[in-house]
């Protein structure tokens, strides 16, 4: 490594710390104060609180490390083109393209560092945290088995889903075995699918068999909707549904395996796993951008524009990245595009931005 190669790194590596540190403060005491009265009138100390918040730490970390990468290059080179230390590195012959190689080297480095976190912390950390939310906060006995099957324990029943959908509030595969006070089954409910509306659980395609103490069955009744009398929140559903962002490449391949063989659809997991592998590179694309926007010459007019000018691009990224994903959910854009479109069209306005620097 060169002088110039260890300088520019540390001074973005010290800055990336500062926002780090400073972020994740802001983030946990928020969500701190959030969450402590649910845990207070739990009658759960509020050290599980904060050993609920440390279990969270890598997924922020994950979601905000992008845009504190970001904001630490254009500080970092910012402040060195506010000092003239630019003009006087351009004055000895040295070109962009010696700065631009240690923060490429960074975005690799980062990019590496999200998908490892991403692929092996979040997992462990996120089964931990949603574990004290649902069991000691919610007081709920409800569990998601490796296989993201979800089974629940409630008075004299026992509750079986093998697919939950937060957004729709829709379960895909309920069985419902309700038992007596001698725990012998006396009915059971099976259902295609199922919708929560107006505080009652909605199912379609259900069959409802009633057995005798004997063990035979009484009575089976078929039922296209069928209103099912169970305590069952989405809130606590969605809780211990395990989502994309919380599980690893592995996990959610088999996962898709599983629903697809299962003969549901599963093109939003498609999507979202093909996002996973999109999502750490964007580190490389905003190496480029932060680059190329902090060495414009207005930088030392005003480097508080051009951070905002920056942060306005990564908005605009965030949003059309969405949008993607949004086409990709809907079937109207393959996965593969849909999660890397956003990617490619902004390293190339980045590169864009840097080729036109001074």
């Amino acid at each position: 490594m060169t002088i110039l190669f260890r300088y520019v790194v540390r001074e973005i590596l010290t800055t990336f710390f500062i926002v780090l540190v400073a972020v994740l403060s802001i983030y946990v005491a928020i969500d701190f104060i959030e969450k402590i009265d649910n845990f207070m009138e739990a009658g759960v100390p509020a050290t599980r609180c904060v050993v609920y918040l440390l279990y969270k730490l890598p997924f922020i970390f994950v979601q905000i490390a992008p845009v504190g990468f970001f904001l630490s290059i254009l500080v970092a080179l910012g402040l060195m083109n506010k000092n003239n230390e630019i003009i006087a590195l351009k004055s000895c012959g040295i070109g962009k393209a010696r700065l631009l190689k240690p923060t490429m080297a960074l975005g690799v480095l980062f990019c590496a560092g999200l998908f490892v976190v991403a692929e092996i912390l979040v997992p462990i950390f996120m089964v931990n945290a949603n574990q004290i939310w649902l069991q000691e906060v919610r007081k709920a006995n409800i569990y998601a088995s490796k296989t993201n099957d979800i089974w629940m324990r409630a008075a004299r029943q026992i509750i079986h889903i093998k697919q939950y959908a937060p957004e729709e509030k829709r379960v895909t595969g309920i069985t419902i075995h309700t038992f007596d006070d001698n725990f012998r089954l006396i009915e059971r409910v099976d259902a295609g699918s199922g919708v929560f509306k107006n505080g009652r659980w909605q199912l379609h395609d259900a069959i409802k068999q009633v057995f005798e103490t004997d063990g035979g069955v009484h009575q089976i009744k078929l039922s296209d909707t069928m209103t099912a009398d169970i305590d069952l929140n989405p809130e606590d559903l969605a809780q211990a549904a395990k989502q994309s962002d919380e599980m690893g490449l592995a996990e959610l391949g088999r996962y898709i395996q599983k629903v697809e063989r299962e003969g549901y659809g599963a093109t939003r997991y498609r999507v979202d796993y093909q996002s996973k592998i999109a999502a750490p590179f964007v580190c490389i694309f905003l190496s480029v951008l932060g680059t190329g926007i902090a060495l414009r010459g207005k930088m030392r007019e005003g480097m508080p524009v051009s951070i905002t000018y920056g942060l306005g691009i990564a908005f605009l990224y965030w949003i059309f990245n969405s949008f993607c994903l949004s086409l990709g959910y809907a079937e109207m854009m393959p996965p593969v595009v849909a999660a890397w479109v956003a990617n490619l069209v902004f390293f190339s306005v980045a590169g864009f931005l840097l080729l036109n620097t001074h």
